[in-house]
C-alpha cells in the first residue's frame, strides 16, 4: 500500500527508554473477546528502543515489561486496550507509562517508518539484517572481486551510508548509525569477514538444497589457525558421528532378524540409542555455530558434540525400547512376528502413534537438555513440559497418518513389465535386475513417507505458532505468516521424504541384488538340478535348460533373501523414526561484535573523519546507481534494467527477489520493467498504485529516468492472476511517488 494512503493506517509508536526492561508489545484483533494468544508480538529493547506497529484495521494491545536477570518478574504496563487514536507511548527509566498525539511527533514516526520500510528491503543473514546490505553492497558481487577492490568497495559503501543516516543529518539516526559501523567494523576485519561469510552461505534462502550451506559445512573461508584448527576438528567429529550412526544400524540390522524377543529388544535400545547420538553429535557438527565459532583449544570444541551424544544416545535408547514394546505388545517381536498383511488398519496406526509419540517426547527432551547443558540456553520447565506435549501429540500424528497408509499399500505388487508370458525380454528383465521387488517397496515406503513429512510440516506449523506463545522472550509472528511457512514446508519435507526414501529404498536394492548376484554365482557352481520356481514363488518342478536355469535361480535366491530380512513381517522401526522438536525463534543476545559496535556509538563521526581523505574516490566520478527489486508475487519474475553508456545501449536482467543492478554514474535514459513467468515470459502491465486502477491504454510499465538516482528500489506484488509494481522507494526508503 502507498505510503500516500496514510490515513488509512492506525499507528502506535511505542520508545523504552528504561535501562533493564525488555518490553513486549501484544497486538490481538479486536474481534478477539479473550485475548489469550496474542495475533503477534514485538519486542522492544531497553536503552532507547523503538517499534512503530501499524495496521489497517483496529486492533486491541498491551505491554508487558520482562527482566532477564531474574530478579524481578514480569510487570504489566499497560492492561489489555483498544486502539483509539494515533498515539506516542514512553516507557521511562522508572517504568512509568507516558503518552502523547504521534502527530505532535513527526521526526520520530518518520525515522520509525524509515526504519520499519529498511527492514522490508532489506536483506537478513541468521536473523539480522545482512552486513552488506547495510553498507549498500550485493554480497555475491562483492565476494566475486579480489581481495583489494573487496576493502575499496566496503569502504566506499560506509561513506555513503555513514553520511546518509548521520544523526546530525535530517531525520539521520543514531541506531541506523551504529548499525553501519557495525558492519564496517566487521567487513574490514579479515577474521570476522571470513566467519560472515560461512553464517551467510549456510543461511542461503533453500537451506540443504543450497550449494553455499554444503561449502560452508565442508569448505568454508579459513584464514587464521585458529579457524583452520576448529575446521580440522570439525570434520574430525564429523567422521565419528558418521561410524556411530553406521554402528547403529548395524546392531539393529544384525539383531532385527533374531529369534530372540529379548535380543531384538536389546538391538532396539542399543542401535537406537547408537543411532541417535550420531545424528545428534552430527547435527551438531552441521549446525551453524560449529561452522562460524572458533574455539581456543580443542575441549572446547569436543565438549558440546560428547554432551549432545549423550543426550541423544539416552532419546534414542527410551525411542528404540518404546517402539519395541509398543510393537511386541501390538504384533509380536521377532521369529514371532506377525504377518503384515494379518495386521488390522488399528494395529498399524497404534504402531505408528504410540512409536511417534514416544519419538516426539523423547526428541524434544534432548532438544531441551541439548539447549541447557550444551548451548548454556535459559529454558524453564513450563517451555520443557510445553515442547514435550506438542512433540507427542505432532509425533502421534504423524505417526498415526503413516501407519494408516502402510497399511493401505501393504501386500500390494507391482509388476517390473507388461508382459507375462513366460520368456519374453521384458518379464527376463523385471526378473534378473529385481524391478518388481523394487517397485513394490517403492510403493510401500513413498506413500507412507509423503503422508508423514506432509503431517509433520503441518502439525509443526501450528506447534510453532503455539510454542512461540511459550516463549516470553520470542517475538510472536503472525498466524499469516505462520501459514506460509507451512505451506513451504509441505513443499520442502515433501520433497526431502521423497528424495530420502527414493534413495535409501534404491541403495538397498542396490546391495540386495548384489548379495542375490553372489548367492546365484555360488548356486550355479554348486547345483546339477535346479526347482522350476516363477519370480516370486517356490514351486518345485523338472530340470530346465540353462537359459531357463538363470532365470529361475534369481527368482528363487530374491526369495529367501526376503525371507531372511523378513521383508513380509511388520517394519516396527519405520514407525519409530519420527520425531519432533521446536526450534525458537530467539533474536539473538549481543555478541562481542555488537557490544564494540554500541560503544563505537559516541565516536562514529571520529571514524567516518578518518575515511574523509577517501571521500574523493567516492566524488571524483559521478555516483553509481542501484537499482534493486523485490519480489512478494507467487510466479517466477526478473528485472530488465537498460541505459546508453558512451553512446550504447546496455541491457542487463536479474532474477530472484533481493536482486539489484548496479548502473554506471554516468548512464542515460535508464528504463526499468519487470516480467513474470505465468508460464511464459509477459510484461508487468502499468497500475496505478496510489489510485488502485489498471491504467488506461493497456501497457507495460516501464519507468523511465534521464539521469540514475542514487538508488530505487521497487517492489512487486499481487495474487495469482495478476501481479504489478506497488512501491517504489529511494535511498531513504521512502515512496517515491514515480509512475
Amino acid at each position: 500500500m502507498s505510503d500516500l494512503a496514510e490515513e488509512n493506517y492506525k499507528s502506535l509508536l511505542i520508545v523504552n527508554e528504561s535501562s533493564d526492561a525488555w518490553v513486549t508489545l501484544y497486538v490481538y484483533p479486536t474481534w478477539d473477546p479473550i485475548c489469550w494468544l496474542s495475533f503477534e508480538s514485538k519486542i522492544i529493547n531497553p536503552n532507547g528502543g523503538k517499534h512503530l506497529h501499524r495496521s489497517s484495521k483496529g486492533f486491541k494491545f498491551k505491554l508487558v515489561a520482562r527482566f532477564r536477570d531474574g530478579r524481578r518478574s514480569k510487570q504489566t504496563l499497560q492492561e489489555l486496550k483498544e486502539w483509539d487514536e494515533d498515539k506516542l507511548l514512553k516507557i521511562t527509566s522508572s517504568l512509568e507509562l507516558t503518552e502523547g498525539k504521534l502527530k505532535d511527533f513527526p521526526e520520530e514516526k518518520t525515522v520509525c517508518l524509515r526504519k520499519g520500510r529498511r527492514d522490508k528491503e532489506l536483506k537478513f543473514t541468521n536473523g539480522r539484517r545482512n552486513l552488506y546490505e547495510i553498507l549498500g553492497l550485493d554480497i555475491n558481487q562483492v565476494r566475486k572481486m579480489p581481495k583489494e577492490d573487496q576493502i575499496k568497495a566496503i569502504k566506499k559503501g560506509f561513506l555513503k551510508e555513514i553520511q546518509r543516516w548521520h544523526p546530525d543529518k535530517n531525520f539521520g539516526d543514531d541506531e541506523n548509525a551504529k548499525e553501519i559501523i557495525l558492519a564496517y567494523e566487521i567487513l574490514m576485519d579479515e577474521e570476522k569477514r571470513a566467519r560472515y561469510h560461512n553464517e551467510a552461505d549456510y543461511d542461503r534462502t533453500f537451506g540443504w538444497l543450497s550449494p553455499k550451506r554444503w561449502k560452508a559445512v565442508f569448505r568454508p573461508e579459513c584464514v587464521t589457525e585458529k579457524q583452520k584448527e576448529s575446521y580440522k576438528h570439525r570434520m574430525i567429529m564429523f567422521a565419528l558421528s558418521c561410524g556411530i550412526i553406521i554402528g547403529g544400524i548395524v546392531v539393529t540390522v544384525v539383531t532385527a532378524g533374531a529369534a530372540a524377543p529379548a535380543a531384538v529388544a536389546a538391538g532396539a535400545i542399543f542401535g537406537g540409542g547408537v543411532s541417535v547420538a550420531g545424528l545428534q553429535s552430527l547435527f551438531h557438527t552441521a549446525s551453524r555455530k560449529s561452522i562460524v565459532d572458533e574455539y581456543d583449544n580443542p575441549w572446547q570444541q569436543y565438549k558440546p558434540w560428547l554432551i549432545k551424544a549423550g543426550i541423544g544416545f539416552v532419546a534414542g535408547a527410551a525411542t528404540g525400547g518404546a517402539a519395541a514394546g509398543i510393537t511386541a505388545g501390538v504384533a509380536g517381536l521377532g521369529a514371532a512376528a506377525t504377518e503384515s498383511a494379518s495386521l488390522t488398519m488399528g494395529q498399524f496406526v497404534g504402531i505408528g502413534a504410540g512409536s511417534g509419540a514416544v519419538g516426539g517426547v523423547a526428541q524434544s527432551l534432548a532438544t531441551d537438555a541439548a539447549r541447557t547443558f550444551s548451548d548454556g540456553e535459559d529454558v524453564t520447565w513450563k517451555q520443557v513440559l510445553g515442547h514435550a506435549a506438542v512433540g507427542a501429540a505432532v509425533g502421534a500424528a504423524a505417526g498415526a497418518a503413516g501407519g494408516a497408509v502402510t497399511k493401505s499399500v501393504v501386500g500390494i505388487e507391482v509388476s517390473g513389465a507388461s508382459a507375462n508370458i513366460r520368456g519374453e525380454i521384458g518379464e527376463q528383465l523385471a526378473i534378473l535386475t529385481g524391478a518388481r521387488r523394487l517397485g513394490r517397496i517403492l510403493t510401500q515406503r513413498i506413500p507412507r513417507a509423503l503422508t508423514e513429512k506432509g503431517t509433520e510440516a503441518v502439525m509443526g506449523s501450528v506447534a510453532q505458532f503455539t510454542e512461540e506463545r511459550l516463549d516470553d522472550f520470542v517475538e510472536n509472528r503472525s498466524p499469516g505468516k505462520h501459514l506460509v511457512e507451512g505451506v513451504q514446508n509441505v513443499a520442502i519435507n515433501t520433497v526431502k521424504g521423497l528424495a530420502q526414501e527414493t534413495g535409501g529404498a534404491i541403495a538397498s536394492h542396490v546391495t540386495n541384488e548384489r548379495q542375490v548376484a553372489k548367492r546365484v554365482k555360488k548356486a550355479r557352481s554348486q547345483q546339477h538340478i535346479t526347482p522350476l520356481i516363477d519370480d516370486d514363488t517356490s514351486v518345485e518342478g523338472p530340470r530346465v535348460d540353462a537359459g531357463e536355469n538363470e532365470e529361475i535361480t534369481y527368482g528363487r535366491v530374491r526369495k529367501e533373501l526376503s525371507e531372511e530380512n523378513n521383508e513380509h513381517r511388520v517394519n516396527w522401526r519405520s514407525h519409530s523414526k519420527y520425531s519432533f522438536s521446536y526450534q525458537p525463534l530467539v533474536p539473538e543476545e549481543p555478541s562481542s561484535d555488537d557490544e564494540q559496535g554500541a560503544n563505537l556509538s559516541t565516536t562514529f563521526e571520529e571514524d567516518a573523519e578518518d575515511d574523509v581523505r577517501d571521500q574523493s574516490e567516492v566524488s571524483d566520478t559521478a555516483e553509481d546507481c542501484k537499482v534493486k527489486y523485490i519480489s512478494d508475487g507467487h510466479w517466477v519474475s526478473k528485472m530488465v534494467v537498460s541505459y546508453f553508456l558512451k553512446g550504447e545501449r546496455v541491457t542487463q536482467e536479474v532474477s530472484g527477489s533481493g536482486k539489484s543492478v548496479t548502473v554506471p554514474g554516468n548512464a542515460a535514459q535508464l528504463e526499468v520493467k519487470f516480467q513474470v513467468m505465468r508460464p511464459f515470459w509477459g510484461d508487468l502491465k502499468k497500475y496505478h498504485r496510489f489510485e488502485r486502477r489498471w491504467c488506461e491504454p493497456d501497457q507495460p510499465h516501464v519507468f523511465k529516468f534521464n539521469t540514475p538516482p542514487p538508488l530505487r528500489t521497487f517492489t512487486i506484488s499481487g495474487g495469482l492472476w495478476y501481479e504489478a509494481v506497488m512501491r517504489v522507494s529511494d535511498e531513504y526508503h521512502d515512496e517515491t511517488g514515480e509512475m
